[in-house]
């Protein structure tokens, strides 16, 4: 169900690209998410699918306000699917290893685009729509692989974890150093397409800390702002999440999510306590975040810190027992959150907007 349209208490369940794309090609699609067995991809007590065939045992993972008239006046939902059109022309190409299975590697030509990526693999063009939900990392094999014609490979990882599809490439050049830089080169190029597709969803927006006269549910605002919301398969909504602080009594505190910022329908509470699961995907220049199994994304790393710490701060007032705040403290909170805004300014906001690199839906 689309989000808005039942109540919601649980967990979350240019040119286009021509020819085939990767609905033409189901079993490599899924053969491939199979490979991601690392905990950054699934949700919390799923069991990873095995691929067909041996397994990647030998690798492991490298972890490196003045008052404004709303900007969204109706809920926006996006497609993430797939085998949306690739935009443009390709942003970078080259040649690089697709890891299948252990045993299995192909040179394959790779091209990325604004919103994608592109790839010919036995003969059938693989077109992938990257998602706000995409993360890529470093990968490498460990120390005791014996396989030792690919040992030379520096691998990286694309994940569109929320869609079960991750991809292993590789890559090798004349010297150890030379392929250690073409790989970083490609992982920064692929992150950024993922932050350039993430943030023109988001319409322009600041952080905002104080409540709206007119709406009495936000008078113990802390801080608000838009998010993008993993609502089921296929879907990314566009929501206004606003933190309240703990309440002794009710021994929680909340994060409220509305259609808009103008905060006239509430579509999803989720209580906020200390045993409430926040972390983050590990990913380079990864923005996305997870809180008790609902997937989130902001327009930056530093924004995505941003909602996180204050979180964070909330599990240990909680912790600790502390009293329900007063409107002179709650004040002083709000002045605190604001004035480290204020600091990061300028690496919360990202891009000025631009149109949606992905299908709106109706």
């Amino acid at each position: 169900r689309r989000l808005g349209s039942s109540h919601w208490t649980g967990r979350p369940s240019g040119r286009s690209h021509d020819g085939p794309t990767a609905r033409g090609c189901p079993e490599q699609l899924m053969g491939a998410a199979a490979l991601c067995r690392c905990s950054c991809g699934k949700d919390f007590g799923d069991e990873p699918q095995k691929a067909l065939g041996s397994e990647f045992d030998a690798l492991y993972e490298i972890d490196y306000q003045p008052v404004r008239a709303p900007q969204v006046v109706e809920p926006l939902s996006y497609s993430v699917a797939v085998d949306q059109p690739l935009k443009g022309e390709p942003v970078r190409e080259g040649k690089l290893y697709y890891l299948l299975a252990e045993e299995k590697v192909e040179l394959v030509h790779f091209e990325l685009y604004v919103n994608g990526f592109s790839f010919v693999q036995d003969g059938t063009t693989v077109a992938v729509a990257l998602s706000p939900f995409t993360l890529v990392r470093n990968c490498k094999f460990q120390e005791t692989y014996s396989n030792n014609s690919l040992s030379d490979l520096k691998i990286f990882k694309l994940s569109l974890f929320t869609q079960n599809l991750c991809y292993y490439f590789g890559v090798r050049g004349e010297a150890d150093q030379q392929a250690e830089d073409d790989r970083q080169q490609w992982v920064l190029e692929i992150a950024r397409a993922v932050q350039l597709v993430t943030q023109s969803l988001f319409p322009p927006f600041r952080i905002s800390c104080e409540p709206l006269d007119s709406v009495v549910t936000t008078l113990r605002r802390l801080m608000a702002g838009y998010v993008v919301y993993h609502e089921g398969p296929g879907v990314a909504t566009l929501v206004y999440c606003e933190l309240h602080p703990h309440c002794d009594i009710k021994d929680h505190a909340k994060l409220a999510f509305y259609e808009t910022e103008a905060c006239q329908r509430l579509l999803l509470e989720i209580r906020v306590t200390v045993g409430t699961i926040c972390c983050e995907k590990v990913g380079v220049n990864c923005s996305c975040f997870c809180i008790d199994g609902h997937q989130f994304s902001t327009r930056t790393c530093a924004e995505r810190k941003l909602w996180l710490r204050a979180i964070s701060n909330i599990k240990v007032k909680l912790q600790n027992c502390a009293p329900t705040p007063s409107g002179e403290v709650l004040r002083h909170y709000r002045d605190a959150i604001e004035e480290h805004i204020e600091s990061i300014r300028q690496t919360i906001e990202g891009l000025a907007p631009i149109e949606p690199l992905l299908s709106r839906l109706p």
